[in-house]
């Protein structure tokens, strides 16, 4: 299964890990390597993550260490991941990607 990550999403996660390098050198690496693992799961398991109420089929996988959230939409042949946002954001702020 491919992994598309939509501009919005890169753009997204380049700010997040940043944020982290600057607060503590290796931090935003750490957010790396979660994510990485969080995306090897989503290929693993695409349909693991629960829907998006009103979004089908529109998937919302958290991360375990960090405070985000992964949206992303499986289809037959890929994973497209829409945005990573913090979840003390409103969580209508990944449809800015569509």
């Amino acid at each position: 299964m491919n992994l598309v990550i939509r501009p919005a999403a890169v753009a997204d996660i380049r700010a997040a890990h940043k944020y982290y390098e600057e607060a503590r050198p290796g931090l935003g690496e750490d957010l790396i390597a979660e994510l990485d693992r969080l995306f090897a799961r989503l290929e693993a398991f695409p349909r693991s993550a629960p829907l998006v109420a009103g979004y089908e089929p529109v998937r919302r996988a958290r991360l375990r260490r960090f405070p985000y959230a992964v949206f992303y939409r499986p289809t037959i042949t890929r994973i497209e991941v829409l945005r990573l946002v913090h979840t003390s954001r409103s969580s209508d702020t990944w449809r800015s990607a569509e």
